[in-house]
């Protein structure tokens, strides 16, 4: 526990001096220091990615990259050598050690692609046509190789498991941050109401590292996004090249979840301005542009698995299993295999037409609805006591763009529900959308600093959400009693789960189920027809059955 205590510390310590670049280095106050964080975790994860155009993420790589955090801590000794950011990493410690400790990864996902993909970029620098071997290291997260670049010399493989939790510790710590604040200086608005309600979904259905996976931490940057164009909007800052980066970066983590970079645009008019020749705009332009390029020579596309954005003509490309890839997403997203009955629907035509209403319904909205009840009921409790004890007034914080900001959300909302109805997909559309609009109501009342609820409500979502992790610690079943670390590897006896192949010089893992990390390259799928070739130092695989 000692060792996930210390590491916990110097995680922070390592990433957050990288956000110096995009965040104002006089204020000392932990809000500002989360920030630093999330922005210094972004341009971690941009120099994890132009790295491996070049090197594997190996040990030795990541660890000479530590010199760079050092050097701006050096730098900038006064801003990072006082009390307030030692009780900011004491804070993240915390929510980090409480997430991972005794955790599991992410169950499948985690073990068949997610674990791989880190694997294979600590050990080989980018493969063209890498889809080929498991065509789910075509639509990875920009997460993978975060989680890459933090395994080295000093937190070893270990590392790789900060990257989520450092996501979620310090979007936590930054809205806890705004809302503590807001009552000190009783300003309860719009921005404080949305926070408040998010923080308590979070406390309820987003507290469990072993939940989390590429999907969680996406709905946290989601959420910290609307946050901060409501921020803007109180502000009047220009904070729009900041908005745009975070709006990318989630498009890098799901593209279920691209809408998010239409939101920035909505305070662009009249509360920021579109400022072409800035440096977060220039390095959102490149960390795009290194993304999407990545995306075609692993893929042949740049968005995959979306057809019309694919290059038929690269010889790695496979347009055909793009496709194939497409439908079978959207059909099992809207329930494909629950169909019951003689009379089943194949892929392309169950998602036509409203054919899956009937199957989803009785599966995943079961689902939605089971997790979003519980939150809404507390939520209405709340709301109608705020306003018993309070009294109506006329609301000048209100604005058109708040109006489009629901209307938008509605939007991406429905879209989400008619394409890929999955909780896990595009729960933070529907959560903000919901927020947002509790936030509307509850921005109308005055005479709040009366009302304590604020206080004992915070305060009973940090103690859940402590809760429920110490319980799982400490109460954990035996087998696990002594495994701080969520565990990496998928099995114990190799020789019946793995076998070495070799394709032209070029050598990689079956694996009988899921691959774990381990084995690079490592793929679950059997008998693949590849041709492996080298061309400059860089491997090339391509499907042989390729027409």
């Amino acid at each position: 526990m000692s060792n996930l205590i210390i590491l916990s510390f110097l995680s922070i310590i390592v990433v957050t001096p990288l956000g110096s670049y995009f965040v104002n280095s006089n204020d000392r106050s932990i809000l500002n220091y989360s920030k630093h964080l999330i922005y210094g975790f972004i341009f971690l994860s941009f120099f994890a990615l132009l790295l491996n155009f070049i090197f594997p993420l190996n040990k030795f790589i990541n660890t000479i990259f530590l010199l760079v955090p050092i050097s701006i801590i050096i730098k900038k000794k006064s801003f990072f050598f006082n009390y307030n950011f030692l009780k900011f990493i004491i804070l993240n410690s915390i929510i980090i050690c409480l997430l991972i400790a005794k955790s599991e990864v992410y169950r499948p996902d985690a073990y068949l692609y997610h674990l791989p993909f880190i694997d294979i970029l600590n050990h080989n620098k980018i493969i063209v046509g890498l889809s080929n071997l498991h065509f789910r290291f075509g639509h990875v997260s920009i997460i993978q190789y975060t989680s890459s670049i933090l395994n080295n010399f000093i937190f070893l493989t270990n590392g790789i498991f900060f990257s989520i939790a450092i996501i979620a510790s310090s979007i936590i710590i930054n809205f806890l941050a705004h809302l503590f604040n807001s009552i000190k200086q009783n300003k309860y608005n719009l921005h404080f109401f949305f926070i408040f309600f998010v923080i308590i979904f979070i406390s309820y259905k987003m507290n469990r590292y072993s939940e989390y996976g590429n999907d969680a931490p996406t709905h946290f940057l989601f959420f910290f996004l609307v946050s901060e164009i409501l921020y803007t909007l109180n502000n009047k800052n220009n904070y729009f090249p900041k908005l745009v980066l975070i709006s990318a970066f989630i498009l890098m983590n799901k593209i279920t979840m691209i809408f998010a970079i239409i939101l920035p645009f909505l305070i662009v008019k009249k509360y920021s301005k579109f400022i072409f020749f800035n440096r977060t705009n220039y390095f959102t332009a490149l960390f795009l542009f290194l993304w999407f390029l990545k995306n075609i020579i692993t893929s042949g596309c740049i968005i995959y698995p979306v057809k019309n954005l694919c290059f038929s003509h690269l010889i790695w490309s496979d347009v055909e299993l793009v496709e194939k890839v497409s439908i079978e997403n959207e059909a099992w997203t809207k329930g494909w295999i629950d169909q019951t009955g003689i009379n089943k629907y194949n892929q392309k035509d169950y998602s036509k037409n409203f054919n899956w209403i009937d199957t989803w319904s009785g599966g995943h909205l079961k689902k939605i609805n089971s997790i979003m009840y519980p939150y809404l009921i507390f939520s209405l409790i709340i709301i109608s006591t705020i306003f018993i004890k309070s009294k109506k007034k006329l609301n000048k914080d209100h604005s058109l763009t708040h109006i489009y900001l629901l209307v938008l959300l509605t939007i991406f909302s429905v879209i989400w529900i008619l394409k890929v109805p999955v909780y896990r997909y595009g729960y933070s559309y529907s959560v903000s959308l919901i927020c947002l609009f509790f936030s509307v109501l509850c921005s109308t009342r005055q005479n709040l600093q009366n009302i304590k609820i604020f206080k004992f409500i915070i305060l009973f979502t940090i103690t859940v959400f402590i809760s429920k992790n110490l319980i799982r610690i400490v109460d954990f079943q035996d087998k696990y009693s002594k495994k701080i670390w969520p565990k990496i590897k998928l099995f114990e006896n190799d020789s019946e789960k793995i076998r070495l192949i070799n394709i032209d010089n070029f050598e990689y893992f079956e694996s009988k189920t899921e691959c774990g990390y381990g084995y690079a390259p490592c793929t679950n799928y059997k008998n693949l027809k590849l041709k492996s070739s080298s061309h400059f130092s860089y491997t090339r695989l391509i499907n042989s059955n390729k027409k």
